[in-house]
């Protein structure tokens, strides 16, 4: 699966998951938070794809997953990011 449908792929299932993505400048990786009572995933805009995607798997896996579909190579890369 191409790098830029993977990544993609987890924008769409974050956004199904009711979590705001914010692509943001400055001196950070990223993360998941809590602003205004409301799940924002920040990320700095300047991560290459692979980062981006490793941010996003590292923050799902956090999240209790098992009761929502998700494509098998998506899921496949969040279980990675528990090893």
């Amino acid at each position: 699966m191409r790098k830029e449908l993977i990544l993609q792929g987890f924008e769409s299932l974050i956004e199904n998951l009711s979590i705001i993505i914010r692509y943001e400048k400055g001196d950070f990786q990223g993360g998941l938070c809590t602003v205004s009572d409301k799940r924002v995933l920040i990320l700095n805009n300047k991560l290459t794809i692979d980062q981006k995607i490793s941010i996003m798997a590292q923050e799902l896996k956090q999240l209790n997953l098992d009761k929502i579909y998700i494509r098998p190579a998506l899921r496949a890369i969040i279980e990675e990011k528990a090893n």
